[in-house]
């Protein structure tokens, strides 16, 4: 029996005891196994959901299903280990809804090649992955802008971002730029995350190596090491600071964590996580703190654990894809 198929049987129960602690027993010791394991059931968890929720659940499905996506080469991006997994939501829901719906449209990201240029556009509710021409290899959250060359100069390696992104950077002697509206970052070969959305808080943080950063507002560079974090707001300016690096760049894995976190930044988050638009009836929500994490969870269910621990309610348009929250 294939791995796969020993998950399944797992998840739906169909699995003697003994069967059941060996299998848990290589999902725990076995990286792939986990995401395997995850990933099964998350699809397989939407056929016991309420029916309000099962048309939520199955779009937030299929979204992280198709954000499995790897390059090939250079700018080609396409999806792969995703058909067992839309076998296995059809087998929960039958062909009619996921077929109509979603399964004739596999291209949901949005690839522009001109004059020399590449750029990748993810929509909301996705993230995604792309290999760069040097062989460096990015990570790219929901509603991100990344363009490059098709080829980088003999001089250096640049790219232009707008969003999210986690990059890791094949070591070499041309150095690497990534260009944002918030400053810019230098590096040779490293790991690094760059959050530089619109209208929210600039933030690079440094997992290994060794970044500099400079904007037209600093008169010097500032130079971060492993565990450190640059910050860019209206409010504080530039801040440099020691942070738990997982809580930033854990996203690459579908895990959100928040940690004293505005709610008006979390709403922010699960706007672009889940492709849906959120309002709030008072500015002053906006300023109570959240603490939390999401892994698997569906909207419905992290807004109604958000109203167990904070003084707010909610209402969700499923036909206009909105949220309201207000205060209790």
């Amino acid at each position: 029996m294939k791995e796969e198929d020993k998950i399944i049987e797992l998840i739906t129960g169909n699995i003697s005891e003994d069967q059941k602690n060996n299998i848990l027993n290589q999902v725990k010791n076995n990286e792939q196994l986990r995401k395997e394991f995850n990933s099964v059931k998350n699809a397989w968890a939407l056929s016991s959901s309420q029916a309000e929720m099962s048309e939520l659940k199955i779009e937030r499905s299929y979204l992280s299903l198709t954000s499995k996506i790897k390059n090939q080469n250079t700018g080609n991006i396409r999806l792969y280990s995703i058909l067992k997994y839309v076998a296995i939501l059809l087998i929960v829901f039958g062909a009619g809804i996921l077929a109509n719906k979603y399964l004739a449209n596999w291209s949901f990201l949005n690839k522009i090649t001109q004059n020399g240029l590449t750029e990748i556009v993810v929509p909301a509710g996705q993230v995604a992955e792309v290999n760069l021409p040097d062989g460096s290899h990015v990570w790219l959250n929901a509603e991100t802008r990344l363009s490059f060359p098709n080829n980088f100069t003999d001089k250096s390696r640049d790219v232009t971002l707008k969003g999210e992104a986690f990059f890791k950077v094949q070591k070499g002697k041309k150095p690497f730029n990534v260009s944002t509206t918030h400053g810019n970052i230098t590096v040779l070969g490293t790991s690094f995350n760059v959050c530089a959305f619109e209208n929210s808080e600039f933030q690079t943080t440094l997992v290994e190596g060794s970044i500099k950063y400079k904007n037209a507002g600093l008169n010097k560079e500032i130079t971060l090491s492993p565990g450190q974090q640059v910050t860019l707001s209206d409010q504080e300016g530039v801040r440099v600071r020691e942070v738990k690096t997982d809580q930033y760049t854990s996203w690459r894995n579908g895990i959100i964590v928040f940690e004293k976190e505005p709610l008006r930044n979390v709403m922010q988050k699960l706007e672009r996580h889940y492709a849906v638009k959120i309002q709030m009836e008072s500015g002053d929500l906006g300023d109570i703190r959240f603490t939390g994490s999401i892994e698997n969870e569906d909207l419905l269910e992290v807004m109604e654990y958000i109203n167990k621990t904070k003084s707010i309610e909610y209402n969700y348009d499923k036909k206009l894809k909105l949220v309201t929250v207000k205060q209790k």
